[in-house]
């Protein structure tokens, strides 16, 4: 099941931020694994306004074992690399940290799942890895949306990502927006669907206006494999029956970024109910004041 948060909106105005103001439109979601994968990543790409309108990044311009055109860009071993936080500046995108980009499904540095997970769209894919050596809790992708080729905090209003190989129910897109403050807003979690071994997913969420300033993606449930900057360390097999679900991750999918729309955060019930007896009772001492 998919989970969302509706917010009910009133206006804002903060600098940088557009005001949004009334009830906003609930999300809507686009899922599927397997073959339905492919539907929900096409009916997503209509609802985002087609192709002319959305970045899309598949992974496979970055070139492996030192050819990518990215100085920063490093080797990790012959078919999979680390690439920088802002190599995908040009579309819109900057990672939290340091990701892998893999032509071979990862079978280099995690031998074990060789074949486990094919390209959605041939031939590379992303994933997280862990930068403490022998350790494998990392299994988040973090990112951020800036005006394409630009330095300037932007914001989508649907963003969708393939995932590759999920079988056991944990993995997710958190979506966060700002307030009028600038604090980060939860705008839901949403569960990505299981499917069988080797299968695509997709998840996307569209929101009424660009309000998504961050996502969070989880995948799977460990690290694929540790890398410190010089040497590498395999998880090894996944193991279902232990609640181990290795995946990963292909195209990112979403809506071109624009200006932050602040996210309309609605005025606690407590605080609107006290709201008329204090408006009241200022009346009264307005009044007493006058009479005497």
């Amino acid at each position: 099941m998919n989970h969302a948060h509706n917010l009910i909106g009133r206006t804002v105005f903060v600098a940088g931020l557009t005001a949004v103001s009334g009830i906003q439109a609930a999300p809507v979601v686009f899922s599927g694994s397997g073959a339905a994968a492919q539907t929900a990543f096409d009916e997503f790409t209509a609802a985002i306004g087609g192709a002319a309108n959305r970045s899309r990044i598949g992974w496979d311009g970055v070139g492996l074992n030192g050819t990518d055109a990215n100085p920063a860009t490093r080797t990790i071993d012959p078919g999979t690399v680390e690439i920088p936080v802002d190599r995908f500046r040009a579309a819109g995108a900057i990672f939290a940290e340091p990701y892998a980009v893999s032509g071979d499904g990862f079978a280099g540095v995690n031998p074990a799942t060789a074949g486990q997970f094919p390209a959605f769209s041939p031939a590379n894919t992303f994933v997280m890895f862990d930068s403490t050596p022998g350790q494998f809790e990392e299994r988040t992708i973090e990112q951020t949306f800036v005006l394409n080729g630009t330095d300037t905090p932007a914001a989508t209003r649907g963003f969708g990502a393939i995932f590759v190989d999920v079988e056991l129910a944990g993995s997710s897109i958190e979506y966060r927006g700002v307030d009028a403050a600038g604090n980060p807003v939860s705008l839901g979690t949403f569960d990505v669907e299981t499917g069988a071994s080797t299968d695509p997913q997709f998840l996307g969420v569209v929101f009424g206006g660009p309000i998504v300033t961050e996502v969070i993606l989880t995948v799977g449930t460990n690290a694929l494999f540790s890398f410190d900057g010089t040497n590498f360390q395999s998880f090894g097999p996944e193991d279902l029956a232990a609640g181990i679900d290795l995946a990963a991750t292909d195209d990112f999918l979403f809506a071109t970024p624009e200006p932050i729309q602040a996210v309309a955060v609605p005025v606690p019930a407590t605080l609107a109910l006290l709201l008329p007896a204090s408006l009241l009772y200022l009346l009264r001492r307005r009044a007493s004041a006058s009479g005497s």
